[in-house]
């Protein structure tokens, strides 16, 4: 009998010690299943879903669940995922709205499901008026149905204003069964269209945070305090603009730097830091350390960029040398243009006198305007060329309408002065692409037929299928 006493002692000791241990697994497990079966089930491809369920412990699940958000950041680079949290927001939203009156509770039902997907819309036309069913069912009588329209949405297919309507059948407000096939297909592909970087294999490290309590972010908040400019170092910059993803824009600075007196040994490699600010609350930070592109006579070339929203904001540009011994802060208006609002454009041109085949060596490098799979540009500051060079003009076509799944494209190009004008060999452009994939154009011109001076070169790229035109511009010297 002691013997047994003894025994019961020790399994309640060990009962005592592991039941917690225990819990927490269960908890650790009840928490991931709620996330694949109640969050993102929305969200989650089948292929996402069953390599989530052979992940054999927290760790690699923890992983996942960081890079499958990561895949669905539409300003990679930066700390905040705004799609995540907009998604959360709608997840709360609709578990608190639409868990009345239907045996489908939140995002479940199809009042939730709507939501989650194409969010709140701009205008509801509410059912009034007549005898509504109880939930439970009983009465026959349909009562009026609920319209919410919303604006286009081109990326899921939808490129007019749409409506979508719910009737309450018998069991609370579901779909109309005669609901547009569109609708339906742009719910299904917008787990696809979300996931802004689907070949993410590892998990970014977000390098343009600013830390506010940082040197640097000292700086910027004491320079949007005061006003005051400093510029110890020398530097004029321009923009260049390319889509980046999920609405965003990728802005491009291409700076030119004055080492004066200062040992070039210090300013081989620069820092970068900043503010971009909205016309609204919202706020853009940035730093960013890079090394010098081209030395040019006494001068610097250098290249960084960074995501951001479109629309006009101001920039607030902070840059100090290696030893953090001299820095410049300089204020200016910045135009961010808009590739997302389904009309033709085309990035900045590149113009460029050294261009090169060479695939991108490193899959995880920085984003450059001057460098793709295909091909590797010399950024040049100003745009001047020698008469024994050949000019390379260098973009992408955004929003290009297809017809079958192909594009449709004439490409026209001028070069003009205030002498003359030439118009160059156009380019056709006819291949089948994915929806709202990119467009790359492009050529090569010889510069010795033109005299020294001062040029404007001109595209003029026109979609066929659409029957739109955009022109673009950039202007360059013949030395």
């Amino acid at each position: 009998m002691k013997k047994i006493a003894i025994l019961g002692i020790i399994f309640l000791v060990l009962f005592v010690f592991l039941s917690p241990v225990q819990a927490e697994k269960k908890k650790q497990g009840e928490k991931y299943e709620q996330w694949l079966k109640e969050e993102i089930k929305l969200l989650v491809t089948p292929e996402e879903e069953a390599a989530f369920k052979k992940l054999a412990n927290d760790e690699e699940k923890d992983k996942f669940i960081e890079l499958f958000w990561a895949k669905r950041d539409p300003s990679p680079g930066t700390p905040v995922n705004e799609f995540r949290d907009e998604w959360y927001k709608r997840l709360d939203f609709v578990n608190k709205n639409y868990s009345k009156g239907s045996v489908s509770k939140g995002w479940h039902s199809d009042m939730g499901r709507v939501y989650m997907i194409f969010g709140p819309p701009y205008k509801i036309q509410a059912a009034q008026g007549g005898p509504k069913p109880e939930s439970s069912g009983g009465s026959q009588i349909e009562a009026p149905p609920e319209m919410w329209t919303y604006q286009p949405m081109p990326a899921l297919g939808l490129t007019s204003n749409f409506t979508i309507t719910f009737r309450n059948y018998q069991y609370g407000y579901d779909l109309d069964q005669q609901t547009p096939q569109p609708i339906h297909r742009a719910m299904e592909i917008f787990p696809k269209v979300v996931m802004f970087s689907p070949d993410l294999k590892e998990i970014p490290m977000y390098n343009y945070t600013l830390d506010e309590n940082s040197a640097e972010g000292k700086m910027i908040k004491d320079f949007i305090t005061t006003g005051q400019e400093a510029k110890q170092l020398t530097l004029e910059w321009a923009p260049i603009f390319t889509r980046a993803m999920g609405g965003s824009t990728y802005v491009s600075l291409l700076v030119q730097l004055d080492p004066q007196s200062i040992d070039r040994k210090k300013l081989k490699e620069m820092t970068f830091f900043g503010r971009l600010k909205g016309e609204g609350e919202e706020v853009q930070d940035f730093i960013k350390t890079v090394r010098v592109e081209q030395e040019k006579a006494d001068k610097l070339v250098l290249v960084f960029g960074f995501p951001a929203r479109p629309g006009k904001s101001v920039l607030y540009l902070g840059a100090e040398d290696k030893d953090k011994e001299n820095h410049t802060l300089i204020k200016s208006d910045l135009d961010v243009q808009n590739f997302w609002n389904d009309e033709l454009n085309t990035s900045s041109l590149i113009l460029s006198s050294e261009v090169v085949s060479k695939p991108r060596e490193d899959a995880k490098a920085e984003f450059s305007p001057y460098v793709t799979s295909d091909y590797k540009a010399t950024p040049r500051w100003g745009n001047a060329f020698k008469p024994s060079e050949f000019l390379s003009v260098l973009f992408h076509i955004y929003n290009a309408k297809t017809q079958d799944g192909e594009v449709d494209l004439a490409i026209d190009y001028f070069i003009i002065s205030q002498e003359v004008g030439y118009k160059l060999n156009p380019q056709t452009i006819k291949t089948k692409i994915e929806e709202n994939k990119t467009v790359a154009g492009g050529t090569e011109i010889p510069l010795s037929p033109l005299k020294p001076g001062k040029y404007t070169f001109k595209i003029k790229v026109t979609d066929k299928v659409a029957n739109k035109t955009i022109e673009k511009t950039a202007a360059f010297v013949v030395e």
